[in-house]
């Protein structure tokens, strides 16, 4: 109760003194709760926050059978013709359609978004009518669309609340194709793009969303984040830049955990309830910051997860264009390497990696999202040469017997984690 009620006298007089100028929503997405709101229904530019919309859309192919991953998408001369970000490929290319999701994901490119439009609705202002209307279906009552990218186009609105409306949506529709939002890179044609979204990579339990700017809108961000039982999904619109957007969204998701339940009650597609006005406080309590879960990932022969940084003092300061420039945090040296020793006659292998470092994400991310499922196993890498190439196969390892493997990787799959049980020494 201390801690909730510092982090609400803290934010306070920053929220009110930037109302004017950004929105912002945080939800409890296991009981529908609005945790917290400033200006969640005022009109603002999505940018590419559009995107969530346009794979939505696409997943929506899928699921209908009209569509796959393995279905072809061809790039038009309107396609190509987009500005960046974007892949950047000739006319009368094709991609599939796995690879277009994470191109959109990762990389935000509106050539792939257009492209994406005119193969689900002929055209890209077709398409857009397409998306208006589905937003108007899934209840998002402010909500208009004119292209598939976010591009600047007077006429594309949203809000802060119409956002979360579809976050909740894309994971509570489409369970199977969410994991895709935690893509950290893609690679295609020769070439690997980093996800634009880098709290996937600095904050603990972040499990993914989207990023968005043009110069209308400031920098946005919708993300979602579990830990230990609990889900929230917040939305930033406005910040001044993408550094201080993320510092902000920090400190919201860290507020948000101090307050969500971590029992879920919220039925999928439930409207959101509004939050309660706060208790009165007669003096000012001692801040007690929560700390982030230490990774408890040992990696045989690599090193730990390490996600530094810490949520800021002041939020909404930092969404701020008046406010200092951030400085950068410092980077602490990774530990030495050490050997792991896993004991136990099954594993569960959840994939197999390029390199070592996206092993160990995944296997961080799967024990942020399936930690009661994987209990005190330990996760580890194995590398394996396939001819010219080095893989690392990414697996919690420990189980005693074959039927406490097979359950947890069950559990794995209702959460849409691909696995597979082996014996160990495969």
């Amino acid at each position: 109760m201390a801690l909730v009620a510092s982090i609400n006298l803290s934010l306070g007089p920053v929220l009110a003194q930037a109302a004017a100028r950004h929105a912002v929503l945080v939800v409890d997405a296991n009981t529908g709760r609005v945790l917290h709101e400033r200006s969640a229904d005022d009109l603002r530019f999505p940018a590419s926050l559009v995107k969530l919309m346009t794979l939505y859309m696409l997943f929506e192919q899928i699921e209908a059978g009209r569509m796959n991953y393995r279905t072809k998408i061809r790039f038009s001369a309107h396609a190509v013709g987009q500005k960046p970000s974007k892949l950047d490929v000739d006319e009368g290319s094709e991609i599939e359609t796995l690879d277009a999701i994470k191109a959109l994901v990762t990389k935000s490119a509106n050539d792939v978004a257009v492209a994406v439009a005119e193969h689900i609705g002929g055209s890209e202002e077709r398409f857009a009518q397409l998306m208006t209307q589905k937003a108007r279906q899934l209840g998002m009552k402010s909500t208009s669309f004119r292209n598939a990218s976010g591009l600047p186009d007077p006429g594309q609105k949203t809000t802060a609340r119409d956002m979360i409306v579809l976050a909740l949506r894309l994971q509570d529709d489409f369970t199977r194709h969410y994991h895709l939002f935690s893509t950290r890179t893609f690679t295609f044609n020769g070439d690997t793009y980093r996800n634009h979204n880098t709290l996937l990579f600095r904050y603990p339990g972040l499990d993914g969303m989207k990023t968005g700017y043009i110069r209308m809108s400031g920098f946005n961000l919708v993300a979602s984040a579990r830990r230990n039982g609990k889900h929230v999904v917040a939305v930033v619109f406005g910040g001044a830049t993408a550094g201080k957007r993320n510092n902000a969204m920090r400190g919201f998701l860290d507020a948000g955990f101090a307050k969500a339940s971590s029992v879920k009650t919220r039925r999928p597609s439930a409207p959101l309830i509004a939050r309660a006005a706060p208790a009165p406080t007669s003096a000012p309590q001692p801040a007690v910051e929560p700390q982030p879960p230490a990774s408890s990932v040992e990696i045989a022969r690599v090193r730990p997860v390490r996600i530094p940084g810490s949520p800021p003092a002041s939020i909404e300061s930092l969404l701020d264009r008046s406010a200092p420039k951030a400085q950068p945090a410092a980077t602490a040296s990774p530990p030495p390497m050490q050997p792991v020793s896993a004991s136990g006659s099954f594993l569960i292998q959840i994939g197999a990696f390029q390199s070592q470092s996206d092993a160990e994400r995944r296997l961080a991310d799967v024990r942020q999202r399936a930690g009661a499922a994987l209990g005190k196993c330990t996760p580890v890498t194995h590398e394996v040469k396939q001819g010219d190439k080095t893989l690392y196969r990414a697996r919690y390892a420990g189980f005693a017997a074959q039927a406490p493997a097979v359950a947890a990787c069950g559990a794995l799959k209702r959460l849409s984690i691909d696995c597979l049980v082996l014996k160990a020494g495969q």
